[in-house]
């Protein structure tokens, strides 16, 4: 683990950087408390435990503890305040500052080592809080089957893509992925093996569309893809993800099922009007392709550009709770 050593004194900091050399620490060291900030927010690899001493030129060690902590952080580095003063005042103005121990000079092998562990022990618990904090995050934005975004968060970034293209004027393409005759899958070969055909259809999702495109499960066999594309182009790369779901069979080392994909997209170049009715018109207007596609005869992709009607369609009598929540 690396540890930033903060102190005026070379003297001191030599001892105190050979101690923590000998138990396995990685050291840097600063000679007043401007060096040691910048240390700890300019590296790429920031010291984790910071011993920093009371008194220092340009940033004395209060301070540079209220400089610390007044920066926005999930994972703060442990800060042990190395003091001369002993009074329960000082070292509750050290605490107050922001710094997690103290140690009183000078420092004693056996409890300095004690104070790292502490601060270590601490370091891990924070690790396992922030990574849990992160899953926890994931799982609520993402669809634990296929790992692509879930109906919510598809609806949160959508608000956003539609307000980047009402301010750029570029071209939004919303599309509605609807897998063909799903259901017999399930009845045929049971949900397990319908997990597989979904989960490969993401894979498949990932493989053709950009990293950046929004890429989502919007319910059950149903999925979304939004991307901002110029508008004579995004029938093409649509039809692209046709194709490699229709040319490829699924589960080909087993089973070998020929699945096909009908696809409706709405085409959005910026126009004005609320975020939420423009959101609902372009589920609303993709949905409505969608079924022109199924109607046709699936395994084919419909448009509906800005310029078409938009009371077409199976969603035209519904709120937008249905829309926005419920399983169409």
């Amino acid at each position: 683990m690396k540890a930033l050593i903060a102190d005026d004194d070379q003297v001191l900091r030599m001892i105190l950087e050979k101690q923590l050399q000998s138990w396995g620490f990685d050291t840097v060291t600063a000679s007043n408390g401007e060096e040691a900030f910048n240390i700890i927010t300019e590296q790429e690899d920031p010291p984790r435990i910071v011993l920093l001493d009371w008194e220092m030129p340009k940033l004395d060690g209060i301070a540079l503890c209220q400089k610390i902590r007044s920066s926005e952080s999930n994972d703060p580095p442990y800060i042990i305040l190395v003091t001369g003063h002993t009074d329960s005042d000082r070292i509750a103005t050290a605490l107050q500052a922001g710094a997690n121990d103290f140690l009183s000079k000078p420092t004693k092998p056996i409890e300095l080592r004690a104070r790292l562990g502490v601060g270590m022990r601490t370091l891990e618990l924070q690790r396992r809080l922030n990574l849990a904090n992160h899953m926890l995050a994931y799982k609520a934005e993402h669809d634990e089957l296929t790992g692509l975004r879930n109906r919510g968060s598809l609806i949160d970034r959508l608000d956003t893509e539609i307000a980047r293209s009402q301010r750029t004027g570029e071209n939004l393409a919303v599309g509605i992925l609807d897998i063909d005759y799903f259901k017999r899958i399930n009845d045929t070969y049971g949900h397990p093996v319908g997990d597989r055909v979904l989960k490969e259809f993401a894979e498949r999702m990932r493989d053709t569309f950009r990293p950046y495109d929004l890429l989502g499960r919007y319910g059950g066999e149903e999925f979304m893809v939004a991307c901002s594309i110029p508008e004579e182009e995004s029938k093409r790369v649509f039809e692209r993800f046709r194709k490699a779901v229709a040319e490829t069979p699924f589960l080909k080392d087993d089973l070998g099922l020929e699945i096909t994909v009908s696809i409706g997209i709405r085409q959005y170049t910026g126009e004005p009007g609320s975020i939420k009715s423009t959101l609902l018109t372009l589920i609303s207007d993709a949905d409505a392709a969608l079924y022109r596609a199924k109607n046709g005869g699936r395994n084919r992709v419909e448009l509906t550009d800005h310029l078409e009607s938009k009371n077409a369609g199976r969603h035209t009598d519904l709120d937008e709770s249905q829309i926005l929540d419920a399983e169409l």
